[in-house]
């Protein structure tokens, strides 16, 4: 965790640096570079920490690539066959000073980052005579360290020349008129060899010799690129035995990346960097080629609310009309059992806000503080002989803190059965609400008729519900319905209760049942409007631009805390796809939804807000492990909100929360665990709930649908002949059990009293 937020310190640093917006990112490859095309400077995967020095070293290195260095000299670099090392030293030293120059706080970070990188010896020069390195290894070590290398009169005068290169071109033209005096020099020794080994009564054979000489210098030059092939080979051994016994590939880096391997495309000459290869090498030594690649994926800066939410107002027309051709005996029958509803709840909701008043009140007085007034207590006065305390006090009560609620619901198919228990939890809470003056949200999640389910052909009237940004999420099989609002009047709200009533009977199978009593009346209801009906649960979508819809609701209502909740039955559908270019191969490469690989670490980032979180499962994390990374990130976006999740779990006609469920969520082994989900088991069927703390939530309540059908009325059980303290003690269960079952509004008031 400690290394993404130092990515994302770095991200600003490299923003700042190339004033533009460009991103840090770590992936698996051999050496640093910069992607033009996605405008990202990607480092490797190193097996230990760097220091600050080295990263940002690093890091005002490729910027200067980024900044400084065309594309098309990696083909002008070919073209003249010089060896890609030559360009490589004398262009670093031209982008190095230019970043330096406009930058000078770097100087300190390249000073010391050479100089840990020395020490380590990353250059290879580790007890060697600097004066014996060819030209253009002293430069690259005399640029980059400082140290003296023993210069020559005419290659300092071509050291001169690499300080003041301003332009690619001038880099070019220098490396190949570096390469050409070091040929030319190789020549003259190779003479001066030949030479001394003739012997004076050797015959003149001048067309022999001549034709030796070239084809000494021929060899002995194949010489040293045998002898460069050799550490190479050597190297590669050793990263074979680093990489776990599998050959390390050279990367294949994509059109519009340039860095420490950008130039030359492995042209071939004479002259060639051992430093560098060097260089090269150890830093093969550091990179970790065991690590997962790593996909960088960011958080949508802005979403369009009025895309992605279905307004209250929109789904009570839409509904109205839909419902308005059903028989006068469905209408009539819903309308009785709203009544009922109400009135049964009605005295436990007035009770549990008198429970609220009195809790908040107590928690006042509990943080009320006492303080001195400066004013002298009369009454105390006489007792100033033995009491230093003579000064009258005042208690201050600090003002309640204003709360708010954004409820998410799992509109998923799987939630049928369970859709009546979860409506009349939640009808309890916003009756409570009301009562309270607490402002409140609820949401439905979806991914029913979402905005791409039919982008392709004619049928295609949606639009997109967020744009199309290169790195951004893909949310478009997000669709979410506001259900109810604090800004509804009373027979808005009353009209909605009603048309939730009509659906989760139509998908609740007791209520479609031959057995219930009222099944003429509702073979005449109308189905569930198509738009409305359930589908699957895009529960990570829907965090993923939960800070946007959470931020919006704050603003309208001005709350100072807000209580986020989320009710599943379910793991989400993962989001896994991200808008990128395609691959190559592809003749399309307009930016798209692109699937992440199933085998990369997923870095999550969201620029508007400066916070990053990190999946390290790979395509495991995708379900369950992404639903916890989110959670995390959107603590990170909203450190001031509670995040509440409440799972509703009822399996068969009695409802009861499966052993499976029970060992998923806690985290235990069924042969591991056996007491502990036996005292689970007890607490459920006790208390009608089961706190859980491995979900990723701030709290997480793990609530027991019961059995289908099954009304609260059932609990208050008379036997016949009861003496009345029986019959008050059966009241008093009834009347506990009512309380008790009411768990969503129970756990939301011990949030806000």
């Amino acid at each position: 965790m400690r290394e993404v937020i130092s990515q994302m310190k770095k991200s600003t640093i490299a923003k700042l640096l190339a004033e533009e917006d460009i991103s840090v990112v770590h992936k698996k490859t051999r050496t640093a570079s910069f992607d033009v095309k996605k405008r990202e400077l990607v480092l490797p995967i190193f097996k230990t920490e760097i220091s600050n020095d080295v990263y940002d070293m690093f890091v005002c290195h490729e910027v200067g690539h980024s900044l400084w260095t065309p594309l098309d000299m990696l083909e002008k670099v070919h073209k003249e066959g010089i060896d890609k090392s030559v360009v490589n030293v004398i262009e670093d030293a031209r982008i190095e000073a230019m970043i330096q120059n406009r930058y000078p706080g770097s100087r300190k970070n390249f000073t010391q980052g050479y100089k840990e990188l020395l020490q380590r010896d990353f250059f290879g020069i580790k007890n060697k005579d600097l004066s014996k390195l060819n030209i253009i290894d002293k430069i690259n070590i005399y640029f980059k360290t400082g140290l003296d290398v023993g210069f020559t009169v005419e290659e300092k005068l071509l050291a001169d020349k690499v300080a003041k290169c301003k332009t690619a071109d001038d880099v070019i033209k220098l490396a190949i008129e570096i390469s050409g005096y070091h040929k030319k020099k190789t020549e003259e020794e190779k003479k001066k060899e030949l030479k001394v080994n003739v012997p004076n009564n050797a015959p003149k054979q001048e067309e022999s010799e001549s034709s030796e000489s070239d084809s000494g210098s021929s060899n002995d030059a194949e010489d040293d690129v045998q002898d460069s092939s050799g550490d190479d080979m050597q190297d590669g051994q050793d990263d074979q035995a680093d990489t776990g016994g599998h050959p390390k590939q050279e990367d294949k880096k994509e059109d519009g990346q340039v860095g420490r391997e950008g130039a030359g495309l492995g042209a071939k000459g004479d002259l060639v960097s051992h430093t560098d290869a060097a260089y090269q090498s150890a830093m093969d030594g550091h990179n970790d080629y065991k690590a997962k690649d790593r996909t960088y994926v960011n958080i949508p800066k802005k979403t369009d609310l009025s895309k992605l939410m279905v307004p209250y107002k929109t789904m009570l027309s839409d509904l109205k009309e839909h419902y308005k051709k059903d028989p006068d005996a469905v209408n009539d029958y819903f309308n009785t059992e709203y009544i009922k509803l109400v009135n049964d709840n009605k005295k436990v909701v007035q009770y549990m806000v008198k429970e609220f008043e009195m809790k908040k009140q107590a928690d006042l007085y509990k943080r009320a503080t006492v303080s001195k007034t400066g004013v002298l207590n009369m009454s105390k006065l006489h007792t100033y002989k033995y009491n230093d305390d003579l000064f009258a006090k005042m208690t201050t009560i600090p003002g309640a803190t204003n709360h708010g609620m954004v409820m998410y619901v799992d509109w998923s198919g799987s939630m049928a059965d369970n859709m009546e228990f979860t409506m009349k939890q939640l009808f309890n809470l916003i009756w409570f609400c009301n009562r309270t003056k607490i402002p409140f949200q609820v949401i439905a999640f979806s991914d029913r008729e979402h905005r791409i389910s039919n982008r392709y052909g004619e049928s295609n009237h949606n639009k997109y519900q967020q744009d199309i940004v290169l790195g951004d999420m893909c949310i478009e099989e997000l669709k979410l319905i506001e259900l109810f609002s604090s800004n509804m009047n009373k027979q808005e709200q009353e009209e909605q209760m009603k048309n939730c009533m009509k659906m989760y009977h139509q998908w609740t199978s007791y209520h479609q049942s031959r057995f219930n009593d009222n099944y003429a009346t509702l073979y005449d209801l109308s189905y569930v409007k198509e738009e409305y009906n359930l589908g699957g649960t895009p529960l990570n979508h829907a965090l993923i631009c939960a800070a946007d819809v959470v931020e919006n609701f704050q603003k309208q209502t001005k709350v100072q805390k807000t209580n986020v909740i989320f009710l599943t039955d379910g793991d989400s559908h993962s989001c896994e796809h991200v808008y990128d270019y395609p691959r190559e191969e592809y003749k399309d490469q307009t930016v798209q939804p692109i699937s992440i690989p199933y085998d990369h670490d997923i870095v999550y980032a969201d620029k508007k807000r400066m916070v990053k979180a990190m999946s390290v499962d790979g395509m495991y994390s995708y379900r369950g492990g992404q639903t916890k990374v989110l959670l995390d990130m959107l603590k990170k976006q909203l450190p001031t909100v509670n995040i509440v999740g409440f799972f509703v779990e009822g399996r068969g006609r009695h409802g009861r929360v499966d052993v499976n469920t029970i060992c998923r969520k806690m985290g235990w082994s069924r042969g591991r665990d056996e007491q502990k989900i036996l005292d689970a088991q007890k607490k459920l069927k006790k208390d009608k709930v089961l706190v859980c703390t491995t979900q990723g939530y701030d709290e997480f309540y793990i609530l027991p649908r019961g059995p289908l059908g099954a009304t609260e009325d059932e609990v208050l059980t008379i036997k016949e002949g009861a003496k009345s303290n029986q019959i008050a003690k059966a009241f008093m269960k009834s009347s506990g059990a009512k309380t008790v079952n009411r768990q969503l509004l129970n756990k939301f008031i011990g949030m806000v009293a």
